[in-house]
């Protein structure tokens, strides 16, 4: 039976045809079948030579013109993870046309849509399997930039840091900064931000990255970020401004405790502490099972969670930051400063 172009082709019989396709691939096609037709070859093997002849000649065309460049699947992966493009573009740090661009000429390399365009973008078939692909490219593009670019400067410097920077990505700054900077030994302490700011204003940490109230930044402090506080419970439950409202709160340490106790005196709503957690992960559980209503900012707000709408909603204005002590300004300490500031300084804040 004549094979159809749309036939598999088993990859074992291709391999008796490797060193004439292989002659094939290299002149681009310009060599015919004879290159790996025998002087016997019956009629029929001759057209399923010339079939596989065909399909690795097409194979070898589509490896030479799809080169994929990182930045190109930076800017996809972002696009899929944000489901956006102005998002990707504010996170990627170039314009919006450029991140479009680069998706665009992605897609044109591989010859396929990577991306369903619309309200919320999501990955196509085909832009998930390169996605596979694309992260383990990226991070390994980086891990050796990085080892590239490891520097030699040594000494010690010490970190504090709230919770607020969860999900890896401090995690994943610091290690980055240990594989550039093998020779710097990092001490790393976290709390709450009210505790971090106490330790660097007593000299026990020479950098902190803490939340505070927007109207108390510094000259000096790296802004990463600034969102709104609201009051909080679970999606299942509701709690009546005329009863004693139940409050899950983070504890002492916690730098708008007096902000939010205030608020609630404000609105004239009775309250009393049922849980003090340091903890983000056991505020979260506690409000997202009904125990009480709690002060959070949207980022720590979770699917099984929403905004209190009886409840006031003067609560103030928090900001991330990185603050560097007084005392303390040298290259180990500007190191690692610039190295968190580049990874979690977000775009527009």
């Amino acid at each position: 039976m004549n094979a159809g172009l749309d036939q598999p082709v088993d990859v074992v019989e291709q391999c008796r045809f490797v060193d004439g396709l292989a002659r094939v691939c290299h002149r681009h096609g310009e060599r015919d079948d004879r290159s790996v037709k025998g002087r016997h070859a019956t009629p029929s093997a001759q057209k399923e030579v010339s079939y596989k002849t065909c399909i690795v000649v097409k194979l070898c065309h589509t490896l030479d013109l799809v080169k994929l460049d990182v930045e190109s699947l930076r800017a996809l992966r972002a696009v899929v993870a944000t489901g956006t493009f102005t998002e990707a573009a504010a996170e990627l740090g170039m314009s919006q046309s450029a991140v479009s661009w680069k998706i665009k000429r992605l897609e044109e390399r591989v010859g396929n849509d990577l991306v369903k365009r619309g309200q919320d973008i999501e990955a196509t078939p085909d832009g998930q399997d390169l996605l596979l692909y694309a992260e383990r490219i990226i991070d390994a593009h980086d891990e050796a930039v990085e080892h590239l670019s490891r520097s030699d400067l040594e000494g010690v410097v010490r970190l504090g840091t709230n919770e607020d920077l969860r999900g890896g990505a401090l995690a994943d700054v610091l290690a980055r900064f240990a594989r550039m900077y093998p020779q710097i030994r990092l001490d790393v302490r976290v709390h709450l931000s009210g505790s971090v700011k106490e330790w660097l204003e007593d000299g026990e940490v020479d950098l902190a990255v803490v939340q505070i109230p927007t109207g108390d930044i510094q000259p000096g402090d790296v802004v990463l970020w600034s969102e709104p506080l609201e009051w909080v419970h679970a999606t299942d439950h509701t709690f009546p401004t005329d009863e004693v409202v139940p409050v899950v709160s983070f504890g002492p340490g916690l730098v708008y405790l007096d902000a939010a106790e205030e608020s609630l005196r404000r609105a004239g709503v009775r309250w009393r502490t049922v849980l003090e957690c340091p903890m983000l992960s056991g505020v979260q559980a506690a409000v997202e099972s009904g125990l009480g209503v709690s002060a959070l900012n949207p980022r720590n707000m979770t699917a099984g969670m929403m905004v209190w709408a009886d409840g006031p909603h003067d609560l103030p204005e928090l900001t991330e930051v990185i603050r560097t002590g007084s005392a303390v300004n040298d290259e180990v300490l500007a190191a690692l400063r610039d190295t968190l500031s580049s990874a979690l300084v977000e775009r527009g804040a």
